[in-house]
């Protein structure tokens, strides 16, 4: 199975459960970039499961023929982390073009995270300046990781990864009416020699305790679902 790098800790427990009700069953699962992970599965990729941290990926993988069984599981929202010798300097979104930050970490703009955050600082009129000031990285986790070891003054990262910081502060929430449409997918690939077990994780993902241990890491409810 591979997920997007967002989903660690929360994919790694349920990949447990889900074995440890199984004997016999093996699930490895495998982390990074969603862009990435399709990439990889266009390479022939030997994985069942795939989870993506947005819709768009998924269905262009099911419009080549490589994905079936589209299923939207969670969602999530974007923050602003900085550093603890900045955080106090970061509470608006012009303060990120500011004298303050002189890098930020954003994922590559083929990764979901690094799309959403692009949208939302071209919604501020910042995409520019913002952008000559970013340190680019491979997925969110690794932009996170930027601030966390003094890489990088500022980052855009989901809330759920602002839950396992190390040294990075919580610098300011992005408003709901600003907030991108954030919705993940898993999806089981065409070529799975486990298709039956792909698509029981599936539904063990969207019932009660794959939700429980996702609300537990901070994921949210779909949008326009019941909370």
């Amino acid at each position: 199975m591979a997920a997007a790098a967002s989903l660690r800790e929360p994919v790694s427990l349920l990949a447990t459960r889900f074995a440890d009700a199984r004997p016999g069953l093996r699930v490895e699962t495998s982390f990074g970039a969603s862009s990435e992970l399709a990439a990889q599965l266009r390479a022939g990729a030997p994985v069942d499961v795939v989870l993506c941290a947005d819709e768009e990926i998924p269905r262009a993988l099911e419009a080549e023929g490589l994905a079936t069984s589209l299923r939207p599981f969670a969602s999530n929202r974007l923050v602003v982390l900085a550093s603890p010798e900045v955080v106090a300097q970061v509470r608006q979104p012009g303060d990120l073009a500011g004298p303050a930050v002189k890098r930020i970490a954003l994922p590559a703009p083929a990764v979901p995270a690094g799309h959403y955050a692009r949208e939302w600082l071209a919604r501020h009129g910042l995409a520019e300046a913002v952008g000559a000031r970013a340190v680019q990285t491979e997925n969110v986790r690794a932009a996170l990781a930027a601030v966390d070891d003094g890489h990088a003054d500022a980052a855009i990262v989901y809330a759920t990864d602002a839950r396992v910081a190390h040294s990075a502060k919580l610098a300011f929430e992005i408003p709901d009416a600003e907030q991108p449409r954030i919705v993940y997918v898993g999806l089981v690939a065409r070529d799975s020699h486990q298709r039956e077990s792909a698509r029981d994780f599936l539904d063990f993902l969207v019932g009660p305790a794959g939700v429980g241990v996702l609300r537990e890491a901070g994921f949210a409810a779909l949008p326009g679902s019941a909370p």
